[in-house]
């Protein structure tokens, strides 16, 4: 394993020995290695990787998001230039990341594997010799762990009834470690799970839903600190040879922020118990676009209460399903004084980016200057530039749903139009944000109803 560190113009040069085992001519030119990218940097944003030999652009990889991976490729045995590469929010051009140089020799697999912060990248390459394990007649699968949190870790692989049997565990291994791969016989049974322990607890910190694998074939199972609700959990995303996915953690918990977003009343009373046991996880007044923080919650059936304005005497009520591992927005909007209020909930992302926000605009808007349509479009317009000029950060959001954006974090206006049509609603409203921040924004009545509507913005921090 080597690694290399942030730098424009530092290089990895890996130096492969020949194999005196292999049988095979190394001196000659010919055959083929096999080279795969992830992106394990979690305030990354999308990467765009190019491998070049001889200053000649080979293999391009144009949308290597946190978490994902590229598919395995063939390269002919010889030596590469690798550079990665980021948009620049401040003038939209590509910047260098990283870059490094390597060496492929025939029959063996690279795994470029970024790793650290957008601020302090790490690129580590993982080699192994390509195997036989995705033979057409191989009964066997092929695991490898890599293990990014920050805290040793137990990973296991097995049935559904498992559990932490000696027989699925597949290694324990130190924080920052890449384990080497081992072969497992295939189960055409199993519902395959991968359950996470800190080394030396029986605790599962981290359990799969069903995990789709197939006979004769690789799979690296990444684990990395949450980027969901539950700071107390793990994520895990696997990785193949076509590419990567993301497995929900079904034993974290979930999250609720609450917004009130209803405009003809001076308050808002809402009130949120889990179903079961009467629990009160909020109970707050909140002004016209106030907010409370995200509280990490169970998974599980809650009921929101809604009193507009506070001291009204019928409430709004209403049940949310949480799904674990999952962060939700509650937003309460409509018309206090006709007795028409709304409770919906919205997901909400969590991950912060360096150099973006992370943006979730919500639709309060109960109508549109078109009474054929509904939704609205979200414009976030580089300061000077027209509707013409942009495409539209989120499209055809519906009464009371949200969307999730990534926005640059460079000033810009907000505009909020009818779907299709350039006819202005709300805004526009200007922001100066920094990178990392994760922000909600409403598309919303002016206090009091009437117009002009208005965008209420905070943080979800």
């Amino acid at each position: 394993m080597y690694q290399i560190r942030h730098s424009q113009t530092m290089a990895l040069v890996v130096v492969l020995l020949a194999c005196s085992a292999c049988g095979s001519d190394e001196s000659s030119d010919s055959g083929t290695g096999f080279v795969q990218f992830v992106n394990g940097i979690q305030d990354a944003p999308t990467l765009l990787v190019e491998i070049e030999e001889d200053g000649d652009l080979i293999e391009s990889v144009s949308a290597l998001a946190y978490a994902g991976a590229s598919g395995l490729t063939s390269f002919a045995r010889g030596a590469y230039e690798v550079d990665f590469y980021y948009e620049d929010p401040e003038d939209g051009f590509n910047q260098r990341l990283l870059a490094g140089e390597l060496e492929v020799r025939r029959n063996t697999i690279y795994l470029g594997l970024l790793t650290g912060s957008f601020d302090n990248p790490l690129l580590t390459w993982i080699e192994k010799p390509e195997g036989t394990v995705t033979d057409a007649d191989s009964e066997d699968i092929e695991l490898q762990v890599i293990n990014l949190s920050e805290e040793s870790l137990s990973f296991y692989l097995g049935d559904d009834d498992d559990g932490l049997a000696a027989e699925s565990l597949v290694t324990t291994i130190a924080s920052g470690q890449t384990s080497t791969p081992v072969l497992r016989a295939y189960d055409d049974d199993a519902d395959y799970r991968v359950r996470l322990t800190r080394d030396g607890s029986d605790e599962i910190i981290y359990e799969s839903v069903s995990l789709s694998i197939s006979q004769a074939t690789r799979q690296i199972l990444v684990a990395t600190e949450s980027v969901g609700p539950d700071p107390a959990a793990k994520s895990l995303f696997a990785v193949g040879d076509s590419g990567a996915i993301a497995l929900a953690n079904s034993v974290a918990n979930s999250g609720i922020a609450v917004f009130n977003a209803v405009p003809d009343a001076a308050d808002a009373k809402l009130l949120v118990e889990t179903s079961a046991s009467g629990e009160v996880l909020v109970d707050a007044s909140l002004l016209y676009g106030g907010a409370t923080e995200l509280l990490v919650a169970d998974a599980s059936f809650i009921d929101v209460e809604t009193r507009v304005p506070a001291n009204a005497i019928v409430p709004t009520r209403t049940t949310v399903s949480l799904s674990s591992d999952t962060a939700y927005l509650i937003i309460a909007a409509g018309n206090a004084l006709e007795d028409d209020v709304s409770v919906r909930a919205n997901e909400l992302a969590l991950r912060s980016i360096a150099n973006a926000v992370n943006a979730h605009l919500v639709n309060a808007l109960s109508e549109t200057d078109d009474e054929d349509v509904s939704a609205v479009d979200f414009y976030a317009l580089p300061l000077g530039d027209s509707l013409s000029d942009t495409l539209p950060a989120a499209t055809s959001v519906g009464f009371l749903e949200g969307r999730n954006a990534i926005l640059p974090a460079t000033p810009y206006d907000l505009v909020v139009t009818t779907a299709g049509t350039q006819s202005i609603l709300a805004g526009p409203s200007r922001f100066f944000p920094e990178g990392g921040e994760r922000q909600i924004s409403v598309a919303a009545e002016n206090a009091g109803g009437g117009l002009p509507n208005q965008i209420l913005s905070t943080s979800n921090d």
